[in-house]
């Protein structure tokens, strides 16, 4: 029997959906060729015959009669049968949250006693469970709108950004839109954090108050620190264009330059979360 509290029960339980009987997206067919496939377990085998026999029944039986290293490594391979559905689309990534994922990750950790394999947990980490976190940054942020259609790329940008420089636009003072379009996003940033210069903005501490929460992973701390770099390649960019008089600049490159300015604003904009 896998050494299993009540708690891990309810967390796997959630985690693989095994409300009403089911698992995941399972058939009767599908759940016996993945456990026989991937794990060399005939998951119909009468030692796990629990209740009812449906599918979520019979799970719990094999946590009943498996060992614990059994039970771990089935969890780890459910993790990964849950990421590739959702690359084929078979099952949606909002449904499978970032801090599910890594409890039920560290149960299988536990199970197997520490003996996971160091490049499925980058992977993870890297992949499907980060990604999540970055996801529910995004659908909080209430970004400027993009959309494609016939190939031409459409883009909202950002208001503070665009009804300070559209008088510029207009007037075909391109150079000078770009350079008021960075000061705006330093302007941003300085209100935030008190400073103005990005890598003195950017401190750790200050990610807090520059992004609503702290880092939940590492491939958020590198999308914190993405959003980081960018800021400061605007610095550079705006400083090069404040320390020499105003040139001529091509409307499609400064255009491009402002939308990055946008994106730079939305990144730090809370004024707009949920």
């Amino acid at each position: 029997m896998a050494n299993l509290k009540t708690i891990d029960k309810q967390i796997l339980e959630k985690l693989f959906q095994m409300g009403g009987g089911y698992v995941l997206n399972f058939s009767d067919r599908t759940m016996y060729e993945f456990f026989n496939d991937d794990l060399g377990i005939n998951i119909y085998d009468e030692k796990y015959n629990y209740g009812s026999g449906s599918k979520a029944n019979r799970m719990r039986g094999f946590w009943m009669n498996a060992d614990d290293k059994t039970v771990g490594k089935a969890i780890l391979k459910l993790i990964e049968y849950i990421e590739t559905q959702i690359i084929l689309g078979s099952l949606d990534r909002k449904d499978f949250p970032n801090a599910t994922i890594r409890m039920g990750q560290k149960i299988a950790e536990t199970l197997i006693g520490g003996e996971v394999p160091q490049d499925w947990l980058e992977k993870s980490q890297e992949g499907l469970a980060s990604s999540d976190a970055i996801m529910e940054f995004w659908k909080n942020k209430n970004v400027t709108e993009a959309s494609i259609e016939d190939g031409v790329i459409n883009i909202t940008l950002q208001n503070e950004v665009f009804s300070h420089v559209k008088g510029l636009l207009k007037g075909g003072h391109y150079y000078n839109a770009v350079e008021e379009a960075y000061k705006i996003v330093r302007s941003k940033l300085k209100s935030i954090t008190g400073k103005e210069k990005a890598h003195e903005a950017f401190k750790e501490d200050n990610y807090l108050v520059i992004f609503g929460h702290e880092a939940r992973d590492e491939a958020e701390e590198d999308f914190f620190e993405g959003v980081k770099f960018l800021h400061m390649a605007i610095q550079k960019l705006r400083n090069e264009k404040a320390h020499k008089p105003a040139s001529e600049l091509e409307k499609n490159l400064a255009i491009h330059y402002i939308s990055l300015a946008s994106l730079a604003y939305d990144l730090i904009n809370n004024d707009l979360n949920d």
